[in-house]
């Protein structure tokens, strides 16, 4: 298939580099030249523009992060719709709204061009490893067509129904998992105030029914080492959260411990963590508690 690809930050560059390796043309647009550089290295063709990347292309693909970012990319001015042979078919990775992607999609089917909003589950790490969970919203027929793609991407796709379903799914995921970081912090800290060392309360935990794969994740790769170089950064978690909450106000939903969650991710943002990972949320309530997890209070 001949690709387009946009937004190769965490998640996207990892992507590209496994649709490259099997046997796929990418035609690829970063505003870093730098980038653009290294993927030319690795067998894609670099672009001036995103109309550019697209123009010409069986499908394009976006994995950018915001709702203005996805506007811009579909619908901008020097987006896809600029290019001179439009794609018949466009994914968007990114976790957004689903209004948004719906609004995107009406005017993409104006077009005729058929839109997947498909967010994925399982981080860089699953990217790199092409394990990831792929969620879509879409035409059945669009699904089908690119079902080749979704092979070398992840181990399983999951189509949920028409477009915006596939964001919805996602931050129901994304709800859960992000709260439960929290839990997850608000526990090693209560332990640590009590006098229990981290390393035994999470033996403990991961041996009981507190058992996840958030706990699997966070306390070991992070607390316990004091590692917070993002993976999924503080910024971008507010987002979905915030995403999360939205659509609850919409649809009449109450969301009690996901608003609870909040603030403490806001606390960590406001403490200059924005840029780390979503495991920072430990931090402020490190400091409010005047105990350390893994360390010494």
């Amino acid at each position: 298939m001949k690709v387009g690809f946009v937004g190769l930050g965490l998640m996207g560059r990892p992507m590209v580099e496994r649709l490259l390796g099997s046997g796929h043309e990418l035609q690829v647009y970063s505003s870093n030249a730098d980038t653009l550089q290294e993927m030319r290295l690795l067998g894609a063709r670099p672009c001036d523009s995103v109309a550019e990347a697209a123009n010409g292309t069986d499908v394009f693909c976006s994995c950018r992060v915001t709702p203005a970012q996805s506007r811009a990319v579909f619908t901008g001015p020097e987006g896809v719709l600029a290019a001179a042979c439009k794609p018949p078919i466009c994914i968007d990775f990114a976790t957004i709204d689903p209004m948004t992607s719906r609004e995107i999609g009406q005017v993409l089917a104006d077009q005729g061009i058929d839109l997947l909003d498909a967010p994925v589950s399982g981080g860089p790490d699953g990217a790199r490893a092409g394990t990831l969970s792929i969620i879509v919203g879409g035409e059945a027929s669009a699904v089908v067509a690119v079902g080749e793609l979704f092979v070398t991407l992840g181990k399983r796709s999951f189509h949920m129904g028409g477009i915006g379903t596939g964001v919805i799914t996602k931050l129901c995921n994304n709800m859960i998992s992000i709260t439960t970081h929290a839990l997850v912090a608000e526990a090693m800290v209560l332990g640590a105030r009590g006098g229990i060392d981290g390393e035994a309360l999470y033996e403990v935990l991961r041996n009981s029914s507190a058992y996840s794969r958030t706990l699997e994740r966070v306390v070991p790769g992070f607390f316990l080492q004091r590692h917070f170089e993002a993976a999924a950064s503080i910024r971008t978690i507010i987002k979905d959260l915030q995403a999360a909450i939205d659509l609850s106000a919409d649809t009449g939903v109450e969301l009690r411990l996901p608003q609870a969650a909040m603030r403490w991710f806001a606390d960590a943002a406001a403490d200059g963590h924005g840029d780390d990972d979503i495991a920072s949320v430990i931090l402020p309530m490190e400091t409010a508690s005047g105990v350390r997890v893994g360390g010494k209070s």
